[in-house]
């Protein structure tokens, strides 16, 4: 059994390979990309000691594929995604093919895979979409095959050729045949393909002749690449076996070649035959041969004369151009330290081929199939020249010339890209010889991507090879106006140039003779125009390619070449841009493949870093240029707004790149030696984002949650987070239009984005309301868009919305002078009843979730105000309570948050809660539902409503309460009302079921409410204060003990019946003990005014009663009361002790209690406070202390000596109380008099010195003289009655004395205050009403 295990093991890889391959699973995400990658590294290494398992699994697999039926375009793709990957894993196993298994699996792989194979590669041809990627990954999967099983191939293909040498047929099939161009050939391989064509050449048919004269050709070119040193070798050490099969074989074909188009089809092979017999060639150069060598020199002299145009056939000159181009290529492959004679017949043709191929005025062109066959050409001879001789470059300006034909352009790039990345040859000379260009290739590059640029507002498909017009012609230079054929090339022309960069961007960042600004400018030309290729439309591997060409140019070692004079400073601005321009594409989601290029950003952010720590000691040197700032901003809301995507691969890409922004931050500052918060406020958030970017086998929605947690931890206002709100916030707004558009618009993609988007506008938006407070410098970049487009009003609802008042407050309020976050927040409320019939309640739910779960702490104050607002325009109106479904609905909704809110403990959320007082939402909510009614719906509200109540006085010491004491009085009251309302009548079972549940769930709330409360009744019964106390605890205690009795009662009845139900049974029995602890608490807090009415039940009658009474006071016993309030003086001494504690004074005599009241109570409430300190401290005959206290502490926080006492301070209106209270007797037996005599002063007596407004027959002199006197009057009157000034105005006038603020407060504050004041200048003259 252990034998097969193995066995099976690797099945069970083989099937699951099987099973996610796309034709199977379907669209792959990056999750199924990642497991078949795993998979076929686990079938690759399987591969080494099980060969025989995978091979025969792989190609089963292949058949059952090509065999499957499939229909429609994704259909279709998936079946090319899944062959391809299938051949990959393949090729990749058989190259790493074991030795050992050679003889035991050649039966195997012949039989079943090598046909499968050959059909695949005879069956893709050019019709099919994907043919060339499918046919060249099939060849590899054949040429891999037959470096181990050759014998098996070449068995395949000598059969064929023995087959048709026999064959009468015209038409053959050559399939077989062309195996040999696909093939691994090596010198001994070759040379049995040469001897096997030799034997069976000459009785072949014209199509199969043909066939293996184009597959030799290949199969040369296989083994000169793959096996240079042999052929290198070859001239070395001629081999005459080789030598002897070639000339056999050109003699063959040279008979075959009787006619111009038949030489025509032979020349290349017999110039590649000839390059096999170094000997021949070396012997064929001199002037005379024998005559069995005669025919080699023949051809070699028509090649010549076909090449110089004197062969009187231009397709034997294009064959000559053909043949010789070859010939070129292939003395490359010899070293010239070798001296062979190749080389001299090398230089006797290349004259004459470049002029043919590189002739701008008659450009080289074949016929409309050939067009890449002819650039291929091309390249093989631009190639080969540089490789002959790097420095004869008349070629090289020919093709650089800005008027040549763009096939010339296209073919010096491609050529420059092969030089490259093909130069394992050690005699090959390096690009390095053409740096000297670079300032032309970036010309062409700038030019290029214009034209290319400015065609994009019609996009073109891109092929991955030029295409040109039937006839090379002038018309493909470089022209004012492109026609479209024209742009494809430029498309192609800019693909190639991209490429060229990648491949050693040293080509084109060479400016050996610039100065520093000129080289800088250059570059950032180049880097900034590969950034516009990055989100260009429709062009995917352009784009691609670009991005890869960006990514070398950060490379550390490249940007030291961008400007070597000024590295750092050119660094932070050119890496800046490329950054900016990015995101900006980003945020705007220009990009389909905005998750690629988002990875590819987070890899140009690790090379930045990288270069940084290289340079760490100078690595801020120019960084403070204002794009820098601007970059880092735009990176900021980049990676923001990708946390709300819907793609979880690209939140978790986004979270990862704050990684390395906290690694530039650490690199900054560790450089200019200051804090990194100083360089990025928020780092300690970001480094957390980071720390779970890991996260891949975390669902969605779990993501989103810890991300939204950690977004309500941001704690600093930037221009990023901002800016990112903002931004989404008008995506937001956008994407609610559109979900509400449901039937007109397909929405269901973009909800979850949505919901995304709406939690993170919750959970970020509290740091955007300190924005106003903390303006950005002068370098922010404001987000893109017209203010149009950013300021949005509230969204349309459906006509039950129009309707709703709910809506129209929050359309009404989201007025301009609101902020952003607080039009959302009325958004959102809006949306809490949207009444569409598809989305309408998937809107609701999330939105109530939301606000309740993932909202800022910050944004709580604001929240409940808001709803504060909306509840309370429901008893605005005259009249009854607007009872309809939506605002019943809005209440339920809002009880739900508030619940969710109170429940979640989200860190900070205590120092939020109470900032603005729920106490009058609350009163509202349970006012609105004690309305509502009996229904089943209203049941659950209520109990709902209850349960809100529990969890409100669990956060009690977090929440604020204006007047506490009275709210919880009247919730009680309210409450109690619900307790046993319906629990009786109910006859359905279900009903009894709610009704109770709504008895616990109230009486648990009063519990809560109860505990420590003294009960308050309402003012103005006309009652004692005791006695109302007394009979409200008596109505209270009532309620609860005929729900004791009820739910005995019910008990009772149930076990008379037969026993009760079990769930019903856990209620009464919860309900009992609620209601003990609500009596408990009762009567812990009001000892005072109900133990007269209670204590009497420990002697009732009923043995029941006398329990739950005993119980109650056990209860109140452990607890701890007080019995000592029970005294008459109670109040009394209450209130006095409360004095005694706001009038304590300290040891320096501070006054602690009245300080902090200062400081805690509304500016609203400082008239009352006042009034009550001046009030206390007075009849404790400590007003001078307070006085010192207050104006010293005024003194203190003045700015300057004019603006003390004039601001709306509680020091001003503690002085102004005093000199109204204390100086309005004083000023009245002081003033009457005085005003009674200026009052009777006959009219001749004018007191008017304003010459322009005298009288006829007044004196001014006169008039003057009477004011002094009248003057000198209330003066010495008032410098009189100095003994009669009040002693606690003295107090305030010593203490502004002391703070040297006398000579101008006294008459401010005191005379003038009050003879402006209306109601104190009546009570002065009283007598005018006389008059």
């Amino acid at each position: 059994m252990a034998a097969h295990k193995p066995v099976e093991w690797v099945q069970a890889v083989i099937t699951r390979f099987d099973e996610q391959l796309p034709i199977k699973v379907g669209h792959q995400n990056t999750h199924t990309k990642i497991s078949t990658e795993h998979n076929k590294e686990c079938l690759i290494n399987i591969s080494k000691y099980k060969f025989s398992l995978v091979i025969s699994g792989l190609t089963t697999i292949l058949k059952n594929v090509n065999n499957m039926r499939i229909f429609g375009e994704a259909s279709e793709k998936n079946l090319y995604l899944s062959q391809l990957i299938i051949l990959d894993t393949l090729e990749k196993c058989l190259a790493g093919q074991s030795k050992d298994s050679l003889r035991l699996d050649e039966t195997m792989l012949v039989k079943q895979l090598l046909p499968e194979i050959c059909h695949f590669i005879h069956t893709y041809r050019e019709g099919h979409q994907h043919a060339a990627e499918l046919r060249a990954s099939a060849s590899a999967v054949l040429f891999s095959l037959s470096c181990n099983n050759f014998n098996a191939v070449f068995s395949r293909i000598s059969t064929r050729l023995q087959e048709l040498t026999v064959c009468l047929e015209d038409n053959v099939d050559v399939h077989d045949i062309e195996l040999m161009q696909y093939i691994n050939v090596d010198c001994s391989k070759l040379k049995r393909l040469l001897q096997e064509t030799v034997l069976k050449f000459k009785t072949l048919k014209k199509p199969a002749q043909l066939a293996v004269i184009n597959s030799l050709e290949k199969a040369f070119w296989n083994w000169v690449e793959n096996y240079p040193d042999e052929f290198t070798m070859l001239y070395q050490r001629p081999q005459a076996d080789m030598a002897e099969a070639a000339e056999k074989l050109f003699d063959l074909v040279d008979s075959f070649a009787e006619s111009a188009k038949r030489k025509a089809a032979v020349w290349p092979l017999q110039i590649i035959l000839l390059i096999l017999c170094p000997e021949i060639t070396h012997t064929i150069s001199k002037d005379t041969v024998e005559d069995s060598k005669a025919n080699k020199k023949l051809f070699l002299d028509s090649l010549r004369k076909a090449l110089a145009g004197q062969g009187g056939s231009k397709q034997l000159m294009e064959s000559a151009a053909i043949a010789c181009v070859k010939l070129c290529k292939a003395s490359t492959y010899i070293n010239w330290e070798d001296h062979s004679t190749i080389f001299l017949l090398v230089q006797s043709i290349v004259m004459d081929l470049k002029a043919l191929l590189f002739n701008p005025a008659k450009p080289f062109w074949r016929g409309a199939g050939s067009q890449n066959a002819d650039v291929e050409l091309m390249m093989d001879c631009f190639v080969s020249c540089f490789r002959i001789n790097p420095h004869n470059n008349q070629h090289f300006k020919v093709c650089l010339a800005s008027s040549s034909p763009s096939t010339f352009h296209f073919v010096l790039v491609n050529s420059l890209h092969r030089i490259i990345t093909n130069s394992h040859l050690d005699w090959w000379p390096k690009i390095d010889a053409v740096y000297c260009y670079s300032g032309e290739l970036r010309f062409m590059f700038s030019d290029t991507l214009n034209r290319v640029v400015q065609s994009t507002h019609a996009p073109l498909r891109m092929t991955p090879s030029l295409t040109f017009k039937g006839k090379m012609t002038t018309s493909l230079k470089f022209k004012e106006k492109t026609t479209e054929l024209d742009t494809r090339s430029y498309k192609c022309l800019l693909l190639a140039l991209v490429k060229l960069i990648h491949a050693d961007p040293k080509l084109m960042l060479h400016n050996p003779v610039k100065q520093a600004p000129d080289m800088q400018s250059s570059t950032a030309e180049l880097i900034i125009g590969l950034v516009q290729l990055v989100p260009l439309a429709n062009t995917t591997q352009l784009s691609q390619e670009a991005m890869e060409a960006l990514l070398v140019l950060h490379q550390p070692e490249s940007i030291e070449q961008w400007n070597p004079d000024a590295p750092i400073e050119t660094f932070w601005d050119i890496s800046s841009q490329v950054q900016f321009l990015i995101c900006r594409k980003l945020i705007g989601q220009q990009m389909v493949n905005g998750t690629e290029v988002l990875k590819w950003l987070r890899e140009i952010l690790i090379c930045r870093n990288k270069f940084l720590l290289k340079n760490k000691e100078c690595a801020t040197m120019g960084g403070g240029i204002p794009i820098c700032r601007q970059a880092q901003t735009k990176l900021e809301v980049c990676l923001y707004m990708f946390l709300w995507s819907s793609d979880t691969e690209a939140v978790l890409v986004a979270m990862s790149c704050f990684r390395h922004l906290c690694e530039e931050a650490d690199i900054r500052s560790a450089a200019d030696e200051v804090s990194v918060q100083t360089i990025l406020p928020n780092y300690a958030t970001f480094s957390e984002l980071a720390s779970i970017s890991n996260m891949m086998g975390t669902g969605r929605s779990t993501l989103q949650k810890r991300v939204m947690s950690l977004l309500r931890r941001i704690e600093h206002p930037t221009l990023g987070n901002i800016e990112a709100w903002e931004d989404t916030y008008a995506k937001w707004d956008q994407a609610t239009k559109q979900i509400l558009n449901f039937p007109k618009n397909k929405a269901d993609d973009g909800q979850q984005e949505w919901i995304n988007m709406t939690g993170f506008l919750c959970a970020l938006g509290g740091v955007c309301l300190q924005q106003r407070s903390t303006p950005g410098p002068a370098t922010y970049s404001p987000p893109m868009g017209s203010m149009s487009e950013r300021k949005h009003s509230m969204i349309s609802m459906g006509p039950c919305e129009i309707s709703n008042p709910m809506a129209s407050a929050s359309c009404s309020s989201s007025a301009s002078s609101e902020t952003p976050v607080s039009r959302f927040i009325d958004r959102l409320l809006a949306l809490l009843v949207c009444g569409h019939d598809r989305v309408g309640l998937h809107v609701r739910t999330n939105v109530k979730d939301l606000l309740g779960l993932e909202l800022s702490p910050a944004l709580y104050p604001m929240l409940f105000n808001k709803l504060r607002n909306s509840i309370g325009k429901f008893f605005d109106t005259q009249g009854p309570v607007p009872i309809n479904d939506t605002n019943t609905q809005f209440v339920e909704q809002t009880i739900a948050i508030m619940k969710n809110l109170l429940d979640n403990h989200t860190e900070g959320s205590s120092e939020h809660l109470g900032q603005a007082s729920i106490e009058t939402m609350m009163l509202n909510l349970v006012r609105y539902v004690r309305i509502l009614g009996n229904m089943v719906h209203a049941i659950q509200i209520k109990t709902k409503l209850c349960q809100l109540v529990e969890v409100m006085m669990e956060r009690r010491d977090d929440l604020s309460f204006c007047q506490e004491m009275k709210f919880r009085n009247k919730m009680v009251e309210y409450l109690t009302d619900w307790v046993m309302g319906t629990s009786n009548q109910a006859a359905d079972d279900d009903i009894k079921c709610l009704t109770r549940d709504l008895d616990q769930a109230s009486m648990e709330a009063v519990v809560s409410l109860l505990a420590g409360l003294p009960l308050q009744p309402e003012e103005g019964d006309g009652v004692e204060l005791m006695e109302a106390k007394s009979q409200l605890f008596l109505k209270y205690f009532t309620l609860f003990m005929n729900l004791l009795n009820d739910c005995s009662e019910v008990e009772d009845e149930g076990q008379a019946v037969g026993g009760c139900k079990r769930g019903m049974s856990r209620r009464l029995a919860s309900l009992r003990h609620c209601t003990v602890l609500a009596m408990s608490n009762l009567l812990n807090a009001n000892v005072d005014s109900g133990l007269m009415h209670s204590i009497g039940l420990g002697y009732h009658k009923d043995l029941q009663t006398r329990a739950t009474f005993m119980e109650v006071l056990t209860k109140i016993l452990q607890q701890g009361t007080e019995f000592d309030t029970l005294a008459e003086t109670v109040l009394a001494d209450r209130f006095e002790r409360l004095v005694e504690l706001v009038t304590m004074m300290g040891d320096q005599g501070e006054l602690p209690i009245a300080m902090a009241l200062a400081n805690v109570v509304p500016g609203s409430q400082w008239d009352e406070l006042a009034r009550v300190l001046v009030t206390l401290f007075d009849s404790r005959h400590l007003l001078y202390q307070l006085l010192w206290n207050m104006f010293s502490k005024e003194v203190e926080l003045a700015d300057s000596m004019q603006t003390l006492f004039r601001g709306n301070s509680l020091a001003s209106k503690i002085m102004t109380f005093c000199f109204k209270v204390y100086g309005a007797a004083y000023l009245q037996k002081l003033l009457e008099p005085l005003l009674k005599g200026v009052i009777s002063t006959p009219e001749h007596i004018s007191f008017e010195v304003d010459s322009t407004r005298l009288e006829q027959g007044e004196n001014l002199e006169d008039n003057q003289r009477n004011l002094l006197q009248i003057t000198e009057r209330f003066f010495h009157a008032i410098i009189g009655s100095s003994s009669e000034f009040p002693p606690q105005l003295r107090s305030v006038c010593h203490c502004l004395y002391q703070l040297l603020l006398l000579h101008s407060l006294l008459f401010l504050m005191l005379l003038n205050s009050l003879l402006s004041s209306s109601h104190t200048y009546l009570h002065s003259c009283s007598y005018f009403s006389d008059l």
